[in-house]
């Protein structure tokens, strides 16, 4: 199971791909964790990380796709599954990362969107922010982080269901609840990409996977 995450600041992104690769027994590879670890055990990206937040610069695409490409050549070895979780962010990042999955043979089966409104996911991260004592996670930082995703982030949707693989369920609801659904979703989807793995060149039929969220299915398309 191949699985990219998407969803707005708040949603649940990081817990739910914890609970995806917990459950697959995959890879989670976050990307903001993929950062810190290079920069913990100096290595060659790490080194190059560290000058771009040393300078007070943003860390380049190029640079996190190289840590996105070592990772899932790893999770190739270990069996060719994984949960992506903080790319990509936007359109290049996406068409970028498509590539890089073609070139490893390890293209997604699903992009997962996390669907939540403005005002819940503002409310979850002053929640946060007052529990964890915060304070760089303001109203107006978390209003200017969701313009950005939703300026930049959000047209991503539609390039995924262009393509088949996207796949929406509401985050607005219990964590535990939203999990038993995707994790009963992503377990219905596992024959259907068997079947279409031995049936190589022929198309897989995901609508059902609409269906057990209890919405209206993807469009049916190659995995990819």
């Amino acid at each position: 199971m191949r699985v990219l995450m998407i969803a707005p600041p708040g949603a649940g992104k990081g817990t739910q791909g914890t609970l995806i690769a917990a459950h697959f027994g995959i890879p989670h590879i976050a990307t903001g964790e993929l950062l810190r670890d290079h920069v913990a055990r100096r290595t060659g990206l790490g080194l190059a990380v560290q000058e771009y937040l040393d300078r007070g610069e943003l860390v380049p695409d190029q640079v996190i796709l190289d840590m996105v490409r070592e990772a899932v050549v790893a999770a190739k070895a270990a069996g060719g599954g994984y949960v992506l979780d903080g790319i990509p962010r936007n359109i290049e990042q996406a068409r970028a990362l498509y590539l890089i999955a073609v070139d490893l043979g390890m293209t997604a089966d699903v992009a997962l969107h996390l669907d939540a409104g403005d005002a819940e996911v503002t409310r979850r991260l002053l929640a946060r922010a007052a529990l964890e004592h915060r304070s760089d996670d303001t109203a107006d930082v978390i209003a200017q982080r969701l313009a950005l995703y939703h300026q930049v982030t959000a047209p991503i949707l539609g390039w995924y269901r262009d393509r088949g693989i996207l796949v929406s369920v509401d985050a607005m609801r219990p964590v535990q609840q939203v999990s038993r659904e995707i994790l009963t979703a992503l377990d219905q989807l596992l024959p259907l990409l068997e079947h279409a793995a031995e049936r190589a060149g022929h198309r897989a039929d995901l609508a059902t996977l609409g269906e057990a969220f209890g919405a209206a299915g993807p469009a049916a398309g190659t995995p990819a």
